[in-house]
């Protein structure tokens, strides 16, 4: 079987679903890794993929700079530039598991 993943909605959906205080040990939020990382693992564990393709929308991307975050989140709290990054290291999780 193969599964076709849109990566860069689940690493937006996991950057208003998983909650922003969730941080690596120097204190950089990784709350849409974390989420999008999940997400691949669940699907690997339960699916077991024959194969599995992860493609990341660079018009998603380039987007977010020009959208505003939603009411949820304080004032002053992550930039959409720090977002961006959370792609990047998608990619190289997806890179890390082949």
């Amino acid at each position: 079987m193969l599964y076709l993943i849109d990566a860069s909605v689940f690493i937006f959906r996991a950057w208003f679903s998983v909650p922003v205080d969730v941080a690596d040990r120097d204190g950089n939020p990784v709350n849409a890794v974390l989420g999008f990382a999940r997400f691949l693992a669940e699907l690997l564990e339960k699916e077991s993929p024959r194969h599995i393709a992860v493609a990341f929308d660079e018009s998603l991307e380039q987007g977010i700079a020009t959208k505003s975050i939603r009411p949820t989140r304080p004032t002053g709290s992550l930039a959409p530039l720090e977002l961006k990054r959370k792609f990047a290291l998608g990619q190289q999780i997806c890179a890390a598991l082949g």
